[in-house]
């Protein structure tokens, strides 16, 4: 029993204390982990050069794998979805863009808007990404260069 309640006492001071640090991060300095703890990154960073479309750019890396994809990220006019829009098929002339979804804290629905900067949102959830990786590494994929799956994205930390 008292060890369950030191692990309570530890998660509750782990989740106090990262929103406050999340609330002093700007998105396009965050660092996101994937919550299925395989060693996935999402870094958001300054806008795309060249583009006065996207707005931030993003990348997912694994340590051991490397950069895996690099996107630039846009809203749609209006209650545009916020989506990552995959460079290297942009580049080839094809379109693939994942809708990505923020939540806070308490799991609610953070701030919509990416024209301004914005403090990084405590979760994020990308849509469709899992079986898109899936299907575009799977000659590769083992038990050393597992796949993405349908993770959460957990803030981290900030890159300044």
């Amino acid at each position: 029993m008292r060890r369950l309640n030191l692990i309570a006492l530890t998660l509750s001071f782990i989740t106090a204390a990262t929103p406050a640090l999340a609330k002093t991060c700007p998105l396009s300095q965050s660092v996101y982990r994937d919550a299925n703890g395989k060693g996935f990154e999402l870094m958001f960073g300054k806008p795309v050069s060249g583009s006065s479309f996207f707005h931030i750019s993003a990348v997912i890396k694994r340590v051991k794998q490397g950069e895996l994809y690099r996107f630039g990220m846009g809203q749609g006019n209006g209650y545009g979805s916020i989506f990552l829009s995959d460079l290297k098929q942009k580049e080839a002339g094809q379109d693939k863009s994942f809708i990505v979804n923020f939540f806070n804290s308490d799991f609610t629905s953070a701030s919509r808007s990416i024209g301004r900067e914005v403090p990084a949102p405590k979760y994020a959830f990308i849509n469709d990404l899992g079986s898109y990786d899936y299907y575009s590494r799977r000659a590769s994929l083992s038990q050393n260069n597992p796949p993405l799956g349908d993770t959460m994205w957990v803030f981290n930390r900030c890159q300044k």
